[in-house]
């Protein structure tokens, strides 16, 4: 019963619709925009960004550059500011204009942070899980709405056969909407660097009930860092928003049957996003140029550092007597860089009775010896003393002192 329930809606929803395919416009003279999310409703959160914060940009810049190169097309957007619009008041919106087009523009997000590209969808049955998934995500923003089961006919964002039930809503014009939806995704292939995640189908809310062509635009991940910084750069958004506009453009000249050129994609971009992605890209170059000198030098100093303290021990081997503070005892031999020895001076080890012992520091005097075994002592190492070599064979006190009397005669 549930599934032949469901082929009687879908048959209503085509016929119901039949009206309006016939009367479709042939001209296109209004244009609804639709930032999606907005308010208590942030979307996607990015590092440094918010999904609804995006959108709005990108869709103040299309509308822009449609009163700017369009006219007479009028643009309506669902919200200009940073506010929440019902889902539902968004598609009203577009059958209350009488527009001919709707767009809703959205960011991406993924758990795996490499996920990038852009991908447009219509109405429709999803076909793979990924993509219910993605509608999912986006209607579940109707929970926060206040009586939510009644505006959308006891809609669940979670259950299948909701998602099923909205899907025959938009097949009177999905053919029109797949066009426009392909003409978009050329258009982000020849003018950004995003890779193509292709036109898809799925039951979102927003383009539910909107009785004219209409889709919804992911137009990148704001998850991953490098298209986050791209989708918040002004060139990146006029980039996005252009691409939209020449979508448009092409749609306008297919419905109409007339073939106008289309601006280049650099006339359609403010000098000054240009500019100032070009200083951002220099700034960027000078910042990992001053980064890789610092590492640079940092490197020449700790080599400076250690050829001095080989230099050191050359010569206290030279003079025979070498003062050293012993700290540690294991069976096995570890390596100088070892993490346990971070922080210690001058590592040197000697083996003795089947045990590797090690010390630290390399003096030509007790003293010298002493009072560094003191600050050994403050890093936790209580145990600490001090050990003489003479030509690297391991001696007492009273012989470091026979021969240091030797030397001075």
């Amino acid at each position: 019963m549930r599934y032949f329930l469901l082929l009687c809606i879908f048959f209503v929803g085509l016929s119901s619709n039949v009206e309006a395919q016939d009367s479709s416009p042939k001209r296109l003279k209004k244009i609804v925009i639709d930032p999606g999310h907005g308010g208590d409703k942030p979307g996607a959160i990015g590092k440094i960004s918010k999904e609804k914060d995006l959108n709005l940009a990108i869709s103040l810049k299309l509308g822009e550059l449609i009163n700017q190169h369009l006219k007479p097309l009028e643009v309506v957007y669902t919200r200009k500011t940073d506010h929440d619009v019902d889902l539902i008041r968004r598609s009203q919106l577009a059958n209350r204009e009488k527009a001919d087009m709707f767009i809703s523009i959205h960011c991406n997000a993924s758990k795996n942070k490499d996920a990038s590209g852009t991908e447009t969808f219509v109405m429709g049955l999803a076909k793979t899980q990924a993509n219910i998934e993605a509608a999912k995500k986006e209607n579940a923003d109707i929970l926060l709405e206040a009586n939510y089961a009644e505006k959308y006919d006891g809609f669940d964002p979670n259950s299948p056969e909701s998602n099923i039930f909205f899907a025959f809503y938009q097949n009177a014009y999905l053919e029109q909407s797949l066009v426009l939806a392909s003409k978009l995704q050329e258009q982000f292939i020849s003018n950004t660097k995003m890779l193509n995640r292709g036109v898809k189908q799925a039951p979102y809310l927003v383009l539910y009930k909107t009785s004219v062509p209409a889709i919804l635009t992911e137009v990148g991940f704001i998850s991953n860092p490098k298209e986050e910084l791209y989708l918040n750069s002004q060139l990146g958004q006029y980039e996005i928003a252009a691409s939209i506009f020449l979508a448009i453009q092409q749609y306008k000249n297919h419905l109409e049957g007339v073939i106008r050129p289309l601006p280049s994609i650099a006339s359609l971009i403010p000098h000054e996003a240009i500019k100032a992605d070009k200083l951002a890209r220099e700034r960027e170059a000078l910042a990992k140029e001053k980064e890789e000198a610092a590492k640079l030098l940092a490197q020449k100093l700790k080599d400076s550092l250690k050829q001095e303290s080989n230099a050191a021990d050359t010569i206290m081997n030279e003079c025979g007597l070498v003062y050293r503070v012993q700290f540690y005892t294991d069976k096995a031999k570890k390596s100088p860089e070892s993490n346990i020895f971070k922080g210690l001076d001058s590592i040197w080890m000697y083996n003795d009775n089947d045990l590797w012992k090690y010390t630290s520091g390399s003096f030509k005097d007790f003293k010298s010896a002493m009072d560094y075994r003191e600050k050994i002592k403050k890093k936790g190492y209580k145990d600490a003393f001090v050990v003489i070599f003479n030509n690297d064979e391991r001696i007492s006190l009273a012989k470091a002192k026979e021969i240091e009397n030797n030397n001075k005669k």
